[in-house]
């Protein structure tokens, strides 16, 4: 290990950079109140390149400190990617760092074999679908990629979202930006859009507007994807208004409406609470109501 001077260091050099989406904020409090305790690793090249320790590079350069504790590698850049990537193996990666050290395991020239072995240390299936889908997600613009890291996108919605051509994605993102995104929420929302998709040949933004929310952004695309089923199921909300079903009855319909029976919940405490539902399904009965409900679930969809 070394003192070496940060002007030594070509720290613009980001070819072994793999950290994507971190806060430097807590590291560069710790090194400026103890300095820097692990070395970085550079390579033996004039200037120096940066093989591990690109963040506790930039934060010395944030705190104008002269030179940093160094080990320097004489190896060839296969060798300096590699240890780049064992460096932080402990402290693990997000998803689009992953991405990064496949692309350029890739770009280095490493066998593909060599690349599906050391998807086991990143925890990743070793497929070469799934590398194909890494490597594509690392070449996407920043704008995509924190949104894949803020809503914690599954591989399988990644992939999904990669079927989409540049110009549908960017309508995507600024569609969906700022909602809270369950797993199957974007799930079904890229599965309405990729019928869109299929009816019209591309999408535009009419397809994809800005709405207040997700749930709403999804009844759009339903009533354009399904429309019998979203008249379905407003006719069977205007039911369920009238009925003003009472806390302890519930009405379950499939969402899709292919069954020919309904399901009735019932939440009883006691034996009064039974008597009490039944007389009340008995009202629901004699209104018509549960005909009417019965009757959106015969053979309106098949």
């Amino acid at each position: 290990m070394t003192q070496t001077p940060l002007s030594s260091i070509d720290l613009k050099d980001g070819r072994f950079a793999l950290s994507y989406g971190r806060d430097n904020a807590n590291l560069l409090s710790s090194i400026d109140a103890a300095g820097i305790i692990e070395p970085v690793t550079l390579l033996d090249r004039k200037p120096y390149i940066p093989v591990a320790g690109l963040r506790r590079l930039d934060c010395a350069r944030a705190l104008r400190i002269r030179s940093v504790p160094a080990v320097i590698v004489d190896i060839d850049e296969q060798e300096a990617l590699l240890k780049a990537i064992h460096a932080n193996i402990e402290r693990g990666y997000n998803i689009i760092e992953k991405a990064n050290a496949l692309y350029k395991m890739n770009r280095s020239g490493f066998s593909q074999k060599d690349i599906l072995s050391s998807m086991r240390y990143l925890d990743l299936d070793p497929h070469e679908k799934v590398l194909k889908i890494f490597i594509a997600l690392a070449g996407l613009e920043n704008m995509y990629k924190d949104f894949i890291l803020k809503n914690t996108v599954s591989l399988r919605n990644i992939g999904s979202f990669m079927q989409f051509d540049i110009s549908e994605r960017r309508k995507i993102v600024r569609s969906l930006a700022g909602f809270h995104l369950t797993e199957s929420t974007l799930r079904e929302i890229f599965e309405m859009l990729h019928i869109l998709r299929i009816r019209k040949g591309k999408l535009t933004a009419v397809d994809i507007p800005v709405m207040p929310n997700a749930d709403s952004l999804r009844a759009h695309l339903k009533e354009r994807t399904h429309p019998v089923l979203t008249s379905l199921t407003r006719k069977l909300k205007a039911i369920r208004d009238k009925m003003a079903l009472p806390p302890g009855i519930d009405i379950k319909v499939d969402p899709f409406f292919e069954k020919e029976y309904i399901d009735l919940v019932l939440r009883i405490k006691d034996v009064e609470d039974v008597r009490t539902a039944l007389a009340k399904i008995s009202g629901f009965a004699d209104a018509g109501y549960l005909r009417s409900i019965l009757e959106l679930t015969k053979g309106t969809i098949r």
